[in-house]
């Protein structure tokens, strides 16, 4: 008596359904790859954004610590700082009598001196220089913008005579012993942080 034939599966290869479930697993995998390296790459690009934006602003701070650090006093053009506000945030203005020009250069022919402001219009931090001391026009005045997106421009003056902290420097016949700088940048694409620089004065 014969035994009934036996139906076998093929094992050649694979259904449909098998196919369709293998390629949506790639895909699933690929997107997750992708995705991976898409963030890993964004923060990568925002952290090299991040590091070139404080290196700006840390040659910014360099190039006023440079002219303050050996600002001096003198009868015609004082040291003066301001205390200032601008939309509810700090826009001080600070003018020193610099030796030479922040910026790289070296101090005017028609004097040893260079007369620096540093202040804050709207949210720009503006450096004037005024290379000829005796001149009469404007056109002895240099404008340089800075930085842009500037929340706050805030400076705090130690006095040594009395051993204390203050906003705003009169000018009257003397130079603070130290100085401390902040910015404050409000980028659109991030959220608002402070630099600060500490400078001590070498003629006070």
């Amino acid at each position: 008596m014969s035994l009934p034939a036996r139906h076998h599966k093929s094992e050649s290869g694979f259904t449909l359904v098998e196919l369709l479930v293998a390629i949506a697993l790639l895909a699933t995998v690929a997107a997750m790859v992708f995705g991976s390296l898409i963030t890993t790459n964004r923060v990568i690009e925002s952290g090299r954004d991040l590091s070139a934006r404080e290196q700006a602003a840390r040659r910014i701070l360099r190039v006023m610590a440079d002219d303050i650090s050996l600002s001096k006093q003198d009868g015609g053009y004082q040291w003066v700082g301001v205390n200032g506000f601008f939309a509810g945030q700090p826009a001080d203005t600070l003018a020193v009598l610099a030796v030479n020009d922040g910026a790289g250069g070296t101090a005017a022919r028609e004097s040893d001196m260079i007369r620096v402001v540093y202040t804050r219009e709207r949210d720009r931090l503006i450096r004037f220089a005024k290379k000829n001391l005796y001149g009469l026009t404007n056109e002895s005045i240099n404008q340089v913008e800075l930085a842009d997106n500037v929340k706050a421009f805030n400076l705090r003056y130690f006095d040594a005579q009395s051993r204390v902290w203050v906003d705003e420097w009169p000018g009257a016949n003397k130079i603070p012993k130290a100085l401390l700088i902040e910015i404050t940048f409000d980028r659109p694409d991030m959220d608002p942080w402070t630099l600060r620089e500490w400078v001590t004065i070498e003629a006070s």
